[in-house]
Parts: C-alpha cells; sequence; structure tokens
C-alpha cells in the first residue's frame, strides 16, 4: 500500500511525496495490483492495459483513468529509450479510494527526469527533447508524483486524484448553541454535512481545498489516512468538528477545531482536540501541528512553534502562528546539520526541548546528477507555493532561480522551500538556499522522514 504523504499546507497540488507503507486503511476493497515486465518497447500495450485496468478496477471515470492510462505510457516509454540495455521493471498500481497511485521501480542510473519541473522546457527539435516532453506530458497528466533512488534502484510514482463533484446547493442546517452535545466519529452522511458547514462558516484559508467536496472528504477519511470527529446535539444537530492528518509516522496535522455558532465559553472545542488526542494515545504519534489555526483553537493544549508571513497585495503581510503539542516522551533522533545552519538549529533545539543528535555534513565535491527535480505543492487560498526537492543535482541553484522567477511571474508572493534533515544531501543544499534570500521559520518535528526545515523567501515578491 502507498499512503500518500503530504507534508504541511496539505491543500491543493502539483506534485506530492508517495512512499511505501504496509498500512491498509480499509478493509473490504482491493488495495494493490502488480506487474513485472522487462523494460522494452514491445511491452508497451500490456503496461498500458494493466494501468487503465487497474485504474478502472479502484475506481476512476473513465477521463481520469484515460489521463493516468497517458502518463504511465510516456512514462514507460521514457524509461525504455533511456535505459541503455533491457532490464525488469516492475509497475505496482495502488487503490488510496479517493486516488489512484502507478508506482515504477526499476535500476537506471543513467535516468535524467528533469522534465518533471514545474519550470522544464524542452526543445522539439531534437531526439532528446522529444523524449523529454513525454514526461511533461506524464507531470501535467497527473496530480502528485514522487522520485526516489535508493538502493534498490529508482522509484517514480505518478498518482492521480479522482474526480469529485463540487459541494450541491443544499441547504446547509443552521447550527444552534449546543449545552449537551457527544464527540463522535461521523457517519458519512453526517461527515459530508460537517464538510458543508466548514465551508459555509469558515474563510477558505482556514481549511483544506479538498474540503470543498463532500464526497472526496469523505473518502479520505474513509480511507485511514484521515480522521474526523464532530460535537452532535440531542436532535443530531452538528454544533463543531475537527479534522486530522498523518502527515508522517511521528507527527498529525490537526485542520480546526471547526464550530458553528457556538458560545465563546464552550467547552467544544477542548472535547474535540481531547478526541484527537485519546484517539492517537496508543499510537506512535509524538506530535500534533496546527499550520493554520482557527480563532477557537482551545489556550494551554498547544505551544507556539514559531510563526511564518503571508504576504497579500495591497495590504500589510499576516503573521501565521504554527502551534505544536506533544504527546508523549520524544526518544529524539538524529539530523544532518551544515554549518550554516548550525546556530540556528541549535537555538530553535534548546527553545523547543527537541531531544536531537547533531551530525555535521557539507558538499565535499562528489558526484551529483546532471539535473534537479523539485515538487511544487500550491496553497490558492494563501498565494502560496511549497517546494521541496526529489532530486539532486548540480543545476540545483539554476532550477532554484527559475522556478523563483517563474513563480514571481505568476503572481505569488508566497515561496517555501522544505529541506528534511534526515538526508544529508538534503542539509548539503542549505547553503545555496540561503544564498537566494531562503530564510529559516521553522522546525516541524518528524514532518518528513525526519525533522523538516521551513525556509521563505525573503520579504515577498
Amino acid at each position: 500500500m502507498y499512503k500518500m504523504k503530504q507534508s504541511l499546507f496539505s491543500t491543493s497540488s502539483l506534485c506530492y511525496m508517495i512512499f511505501s507503507d504496509s498500512e491498509v486503511p480499509m478493509k473490504g476493497y482491493s488495495t494493490e495490483a502488480s506487474l513485472t515486465i522487462s523494460s522494452d518497447m514491445q511491452f508497451l500495450p500490456l503496461a498500458m492495459s494493466f494501468t487503465e485496468a487497474s485504474a478502472k478496477a479502484f475506481g476512476l471515470e473513465k477521463t481520469d483513468a484515460l489521463k493516468l492510462t497517458l502518463a504511465c505510457e510516456e512514462t514507460f516509454t521514457y524509461i525504455c529509450k533511456t535505459s541503455k540495455e533491457t532490464r525488469s521493471l516492475v509497475m505496482k498500481a495502488t487503490n488510496g479510494l479517493y486516488y489512484v497511485g502507478v508506482q515504477f521501480l526499476f535500476n537506471a542510473s543513467d535516468f535524467d527526469p528533469r522534465a518533471f519541473n514545474l519550470t522544464a522546457q524542452v526543445s522539439p527539435d531534437d531526439e532528446q527533447g522529444l523524449d523529454e516532453m513525454g514526461l511533461i506530458i506524464a507531470s501535467r497528466s497527473v496530480e502528485r508524483l514522487q522520485i526516489f533512488h535508493g538502493s534498490e534502484g529508482v522509484s517514480l510514482v505518478l498518482v492521480k486524484e479522482k474526480s469529485y463533484p463540487p459541494m450541491s446547493k443544499i441547504t446547509i442546517p443552521e447550527s444552534k448553541t449546543l449545552r449537551d452535545f457527544t464527540v463522535v466519529a461521523p457517519d458519512p452522511g453526517t461527515l459530508k454535512l460537517f464538510a458543508g458547514q466548514i465551508v459555509h462558516y469558515y474563510p477558505d484559508h482556514l481549511y483544506p481545498r479538498d474540503f470543498r467536496f463532500p464526497g472526496k472528504l469523505m473518502d479520505m477519511v474513509a480511507s485511514g489516512e484521515y480522521g474526523a470527529a464532530v460535537a452532535v446535539g440531542k436532535e443530531e444537530l452538528t454544533g463543531g468538528g475537527v479534522v486530522w492528518f498523518q502527515s508522517s509516522g511521528k507527527m498529525v496535522e490537526v485542520f480546526g477545531p471547526y464550530l458553528f455558532n457556538q458560545p465563546p465559553q464552550s467547552s467544544m472545542a477542548a472535547r474535540l482536540i481531547n478526541a484527537v488526542i485519546e484517539g492517537l494515545a496508543k499510537t506512535g504519534i509524538l506530535f500534533l501541528i496546527v499550520m493554520y489555526a482557527t480563532p477557537e483553537l482551545p489556550s494551554g493544549y498547544f505551544e507556539p512553534l514559531g510563526a511564518i508571513d503571508i504576504f497579500k497585495k495591497d495590504s500589510p503581510p499576516a503573521a501565521i502562528t504554527v502551534y505544536c503539542r506533544q504527546l508523549k516522551e520524544d526518544p529524539g533522533s538524529t539530523v544532518w546539520v551544515h554549518p550554516e545552519l548550525e546556530e540556528f538549529l541549535k537555538k530553535e533545539y534548546r527553545r523547543l526541548y527537541f531531544a536531537r543528535r547533531m551530525k555535521p555534513t557539507e558538499s565535499a565535491g562528489e558526484a551529483r546528477p546532471e539535473h534537479s527535480v523539485f515538487a511544487a505543492r500550491f496553497v490558492k487560498a494563501q498565494n502560496t507555493v511549497i517546494l521541496n526537492t526529489i532530486w539532486d543535482g548540480v543545476d540545483f541553484s539554476d532550477n532554484l532561480d527559475r522556478h523563483i522567477r517563474t513563480l514571481g511571474n505568476e503572481g505569488i508572493p508566497n515561496i517555501f522551500f522544505e529541506i528534511d534533515l534526515a538526508y544529508a544531501w538534503q542539509a548539503n543544499l542549505i547553503p545555496l538556499l540561503l544564498r537566494r534570500e531562503f530564510i529559516p521559520r521553522l522546525v516541524l518535528p518528524y514532518a518528513g522522514e525526519g525533522d523538516i526545515v521551513l525556509f521563505q523567501h525573503g520579504k515577498g515578491l
């Protein structure tokens, strides 16, 4: 099973991380199919048939299934054309309920995925350009991708999310003050109405865009990747609720709590947060993170982790406080630290009481791939993009410049970059970020494979 690892700011996205996970979120439906073939063009029809049949069996509509099939066709073709010799290739299709993912596993030291970049432009006048144009088509046909190069070779995952109808124009029931209520896991009908209430009562920067599609939220919760709790009164009226997402093996992101017409002195917000805490008590989760807190976030439950600035046109920047709660004792971990960020990290770890063993690292002229690849996640409500590097390359600085320039031309003033300190090669990129006016703002505990340092570009573009 592949579990989507969306990191933070989890809203609309272009590229997301996907990692292997053994967890099966929901019983009663098929979760995976696999095919082992050779990286030979004679097997292209078989690869396409496998993708299309899996996509339809896992619930993608015809149009979306064709888009995923097209993406896999171009990817398989590129792998075959760029491979110096025929080799074994494994395709795995995964049903995530609200998405279908197809993973390619293969060995190829010469694989160059630069065309997956948001800013990719290739020339159709040469053979290499034509080959890379296929990757551009593939990346634009799906919502999410991940590339990983490890000891077992290259893992490339393409994900197509299912299409859901937008919220219907049904009348949202008027919420009343609930003096007596019970916090429960919502049934499907209540969950869909809850999504409508969030959209009705709250501005769009306080909830993920996915919440605008009630059926999608229902499948996200049913998949096991998300959880939800609602406060229900005697007349089955919903007065509020909370949603959470396990973004890593040790950290959960909380959305809410959302309260509808409840008095300030209500205990509902605290009871909803307690439901989240109690539900995670027997798991390995160490931290809760709230990136965009609602005004109803109960005091005393969370500590400020730090702040970021959100820049807007024709108005002063808004300071956004990010909150954190530690659920149980943190046994500590090891992080890779570049000397240019050492003082910042020492200060933050002391302030936050995070036990970390810091190992120094910096580039020593070692061989690197020629081209880097960035993932880009867009948060339209905040006019924000979050970048991270999913493939190292010697052109990192030039690639970063292209992304900054392109996003600036698109009028996006808020550019963030994530560095996962579990990887020495990512920590080695820190000086290049600092020289491009990226400022370290937050240390997010266990937000990736390890702690993530969130950098913000300058003071807005």
